[in-house]
Formats: structure tokens, C-alpha cells, sequence
């Protein structure tokens, strides 16, 4: 259990530039001033600040429009609460704005973690909801209006429909917060169930429904053998898709050749036509010395040069024809490649026909489609038992949060719980002079007070403190200050207001923080004057001679807010 604690706080009145200054004792602290000195004032504060809004706030305090400043501390960490109207900002140590707030309800949200208070409680809707501050806070604090004549009733605005016996239960253990975490991951698992119920719910109907439209058409038809012939024609048309594309290769090289040939032949066309002319301009020419008309060159005109023009013109000839029946060749051979090649295109356009036709009035495609359909089948049958696995992982984790939950509403538990508040309750009644209340009327741990005169004060009182000594040992929120404002009510005479006073302090829980406000001690009070804090000043608990003082050292947070 984490321990909160109040250290100081400051209220300043920008408005009638008053402000003050009060450090809190950690142990304990005696609040001392007449009437119309501001104790009940300046404790209402405490509370404001944290959101949660006291009974009867006086009008001309609401007028000064007080800013707040608390700073406290959670277990070994001081922090620092900023109220300024209905904002509010939460501060670390070294002056560094954490959070802020211009909501109770989000602030709420922020205190379940600072104070471990989880409990979750139904709004007016009937929606689960965080409850705010003055629920976490309303144990500690008996206010001097209506605290005195009945029991949980210190904040106003306590606005969640049947609360009292949820929030008692929670702060006396009955319930605590593991209590709540277990039922809100409960809650949470239940909707996630019911998500997967739904979810599941969907993939069954559509699984229906596709072997639903899967029964309507025969596919009983023998699908292997079918896939057998398909295959066939498909290897049939890969061999001659491999055949086309060699024959592509071997046209391309013979189309080369072509070409190379007819090139060699129409260079040696052009080498004879040449010769042809160097023969006849020799014999016609009977010069001894002439010079070749086509390369320049001068020759003799003798009969040996005429002979070797003449077996050149022969050489040329031999090559043309040999020329030409190579290229011949070629041809033959280009013209049966593309013959082979048309025919392998035909064959492949029918293959292709053939898978495209129809098998027993089943079409390729509508095989291609069933195929599909078992395939989606496959697939949501193991959608489905994705999802049965996940929901049956979460049914075990509902029964085991179901199992926590039972846990805290074992009765021995909550009956031992309940003994132990009603044995302080003997006991604290004894001890308060308090003797006509019958068991009967406290029996139940919620129980709403009642008694007559000024016992009615200390049977108040001794409730408050069975209740608080319980939380003490069986709570899981932080365990707050105990505020307590003028327990002098109903007419205390002199025996029983030292007793009252004397109870308070001697049966103050172990470890915990008191804040008491008093209009005078009893000379029977044992307490250390380190521990006093005395209001003199007459409806004026702020003060003009401590503004300057006050502002210098709330003005880091409030520029931090504006900034």
C-alpha cells in the first residue's frame, strides 16, 4: 500500500492579493483557531486541489478566487499539485510539468495510477466509469458540516448512483483493486469472446454458403484423369514451343547464309563483269604496253597476259555457279524450316483451342475455378480453427479471472473482514462513552449511522476510525491523510470532548498523517508544539503581509501553466 502524504500548502488570491503559507506536520498536525479564523477554509482547500469539492464552500472564499499549490508525497517521491480554477497540473520535484488537466474526470484517470485507486464503479448510463477524486478521498475526511451527523457524506457532487456500499467495500478490502483488475479483464475478455463468436459466426455462414454453390455443379467428373490430358497438351505444347524456338535459331542462321552468299555473289558477278572488259579492251588494243582501265595499272599487251585475263573471266564463272547452287540450297532449306515452323504454329493454336474447349461441358476455366473455391474452403476451415483456438485459449483465461473474481467474494473472507470492523467498532464505542448504540445498527460495514444528541459525534467518530484502521490493514489504494474539521459538535461537555479529542490522537492509525482542527486543545492532549499551527486572524485566512512572499514561490508553476 502506498502512503500519501501532505507536506505544505499555498493559496494565493491574485484578486485581494492575500495568500498564505501552511506546512503539514508528516506525523501529525493541530490546526488551532476560534470560529471565523478559516480552519475549515483552508482544509476545503487541501481538498479542492485535488479535484474532489468539499460541502458548503463559503461564498466569499469562492469569491477570492483562491489558487492552490500541494505539494505532496507518494511513498519516496514528492510531487506538486497546481489548481487554478477548474485546471489543474501536476509537477515533479525540480519544478517540471508532468500532466494537466481541465477535467476532474481526467485527472480522475491520472490519479488510478499515482494512488492505485482501480476501482471502477456504473455512471447514471449504466457505463463503466473511473470514479472521481472525492471517492478515493472520502474515508479520510470528516468536514465540520456533514460529517457530524452522517457518515459518507464529506464531498458534494458524489454523483455515481448506489456507490456507498461499492466504494466501502473497496476501501475495507472486501473488494480491492485486484478484485477490479480481475473483473475488468474479465470484462475485457468477455468482449473479445464475444468478438470472436461473431467473427466466427461470419467465416461459418460464408464456408455455408460456398459448399452450398460448390454442391450445385457436378465436379465429381474424374478431375485427375482430366488434369492427366491437360498436362499432355501442355508438355506437347512446351516441346513445340522448345521446336519453335530452335527453328527460329536455325532460320536466323540460314537466313545469314543467304545473305552472306548472295553478297559473295554479287561481288563476283561484278569481278567478272570487270574482267570481261580488261579481255576485250587487250585484243582490241595492239599497243605492247597498255594500261588497265579499270585499276590504272600498265600491263604488257602480250597473249600470256591475254591468257591469264581469260582464266580469270573462267575462275569467276566456276564461282558464280558454284555460288549459286550453294545459295540454292539455302533456300530449299529456309523454305522447309518455315514450312516446319507454320505447321508447329498451327498445332500450338490448336493445342491451345484444346485447353480452352470444353471437358463433358466443363470448361479448363471452370475446373481452374473450382479448384479455387476448395482452395477459399481450405482456407476458412483454417480461419476457423484459428479462431476456435484462440476463443477456447480465452475461455480458460475466463475461467481463471472468473476464479479471481470468486476469490474475493468468498464469504469467510469478507465475514473476517467484517469481524474485524466491528470488533474496533465495540471497542471504539467503549472507549468513546458511546453505550445505547445497539450492534444491530452497525452491524453491516456500509452501515449508515444513528444515534441522539452529542453521542452522536463520537459514534461517528469511532465508525470513522474502525473503517480507516481497516483500510490500514486490508486496503490497496494509497492510504491518504485523515483530515479531520472541528469534531466539537452536538455540545460536547467537559467529560467527553477530552475523551473525543484524546481518542482521536491516541488511536490515530500507525503510520498514517493527521490533520486535526480544533478551536482549542484540551489540557489532557499530549501533543508537540512542532505540531501546532495557530489561525488568530478574523475571517482572514489569507493575508496581504504574505503575498509577495506566497506569489514569488508559486510563480515558477504558474508560468509554467501560462507558458
Amino acid at each position: 500500500m502506498k502512503e500519501f502524504k501532505l507536506k505544505r500548502i499555498l493559496l494565493l488570491s491574485l484578486k485581494e492579493e492575500k495568500a498564505r503559507e501552511v506546512k503539514f506536520n508528516s506525523k501529525r498536525t493541530i490546526i488551532l483557531g476560534k470560529n471565523s479564523t478559516g480552519k475549515s477554509c483552508l482544509l476545503k482547500s487541501i481538498y479542492q486541489t485535488f479535484g474532489a469539492e468539499p460541502q458548503n464552500l463559503h461564498p466569499n472564499w469562492r469569491d477570492a478566487n483562491v489558487i492552490s499549490l500541494v505539494e505532496f508525497s507518494i511513498d519516496n517521491d514528492t510531487l506538486y499539485i497546481l489548481r487554478n480554477d477548474k485546471n489543474y497540473s501536476i509537477f515533479d520535484n525540480q519544478e517540471n510539468q508532468l500532466k494537466a488537466f481541465n477535467k476532474v474526470s481526467e485527472l480522475a484517470k491520472y490519479f488510478t495510477t499515482l494512488f492505485d485507486f482501480k476501482i471502477q464503479l456504473p455512471n447514471k448510463k449504466g457505463e463503466i466509469v473511473t470514479p472521481p477524486p472525492a471517492y478515493l478521498l472520502l474515508p479520510y475526511y470528516a468536514d465540520q458540516d456533514k460529517s457530524w451527523t452522517a457518515n459518507w457524506s464529506s464531498f458534494s457532487k458524489l454523483y455515481l448512483p448506489n456507490a456507498k456500499t461499492s466504494i466501502v467495500n473497496y476501501h475495507t478490502g472486501i473488494r480491492p483493486n485486484k478484485f477490479y483488475e480481475a473483473k475488468n479483464e474479465l470484462s475485457l475478455l468477455n468482449i473479445g469472446i464475444s468478438e470472436i463468436d461473431k467473427d466466427l459466426s461470419i467465416v461459418r455462414g460464408l464456408l455455408k454458403n460456398l459448399k452450398e454453390k460448390l454442391s450445385k455443379i457436378d465436379f465429381n467428373i474424374d478431375i485427375e484423369d482430366f488434369q492427366i490430358q491437360i498436362t499432355e497438351l501442355l508438355v506437347n505444347c512446351e516441346v513445340l514451343n522448345k521446336s519453335q524456338n530452335q527453328l527460329k535459331h536455325d532460320l536466323t542462321h540460314l537466313y545469314n547464309q543467304k545473305i552472306n552468299l548472295e553478297s559473295q555473289l554479287i561481288i563476283t558477278q561484278k569481278a567478272l563483269s570487270e574482267t570481261n572488259s580488261d579481255y576485250e579492251f587487250a585484243v582490241n588494243n595492239l599497243e605492247e604496253v597498255v594500261s588497265c582501265p579499270s585499276c590504272g595499272a600498265d600491263y604488257e599487251n602480250n597473249f600470256s597476259e591475254r591468257f591469264g585475263i581469260a582464266q580469270d573471266e573462267q575462275r569467276c564463272l566456276d564461282l558464280i555457279i558454284e555460288l549459286k547452287g550453294e545459295l540454292s540450297v539455302v533456300k530449299n532449306r529456309i523454305e522447309k524450316t518455315n514450312s516446319k515452323f507454320s505447321v508447329n504454329n498451327k498445332t500450338i493454336v490448336e493445342i491451345q483451342k484444346q485447353l480452352e474447349s470444353k471437358k463433358e461441358k466443363i470448361k479448363l476455366k471452370d475446373v481452374i475455378e473450382s479448384e479455387g473455391k476448395k482452395e477459399i474452403r481450405k482456407l476458412f476451415e483454417k480461419e476457423i480453427r484459428e479462431y476456435e483456438e484462440e476463443l477456447k485459449s480465452k475461455l480458460l483465461l475466463q475461467k481463471q479471472y472468473e476464479a479471481d473474481v470468486k476469490s474475493f467474494e468468498d464469504r469467510k473472507r469478507s465475514n473476517r473482514i467484517k469481524s474485524e470492523y466491528k470488533t474496533l467498532m465495540s471497542r471504539f464505542l467503549k472507549k468513546l462513552n458511546v453505550h445505547s448504540l445497539s450492534e444491530k445498527s452497525y452491524s453491516r460495514i456500509d452501515a449508515s449511522i444513528k444515534e441522539s444528541g452529542s453521542a452522536m459525534p463520537r459514534a461517528l467518530m469511532a465508525y470513522y476510525y474502525s473503517i480507516l484502521h481497516v483500510i490500514k490493514k486490508e486496503g490497496s489504494s494509497a492510504f491518504c491523510p485523515i483530515v479531520i474539521d472541528s469534531p466539537n459538535q452536538q455540545g460536547q461537555d467537559r467529560e467527553n470532548l477530552p475523551i473525543l479529542i484524546d481518542f482521536i490522537l491516541s488511536e490515530q492509525p500507525k503510520g498514517s498523517q493527521l490533520v486535526l482542527a480544533l478551536e482549542e486543545l484540551p489540557d489532557s492532549a499530549v501533543v508537540k508544539k512542532n505540531e501546532i499551527i495557530e489561525l488568530s486572524d478574523k475571517r482572514s485566512l489569507l493575508l496581504k503581509k504574505h503575498f509577495e512572499e506566497v506569489f514569488n514561490k508559486m510563480k515558477p508553476y504558474l508560468e509554467s501553466v501560462i507558458n
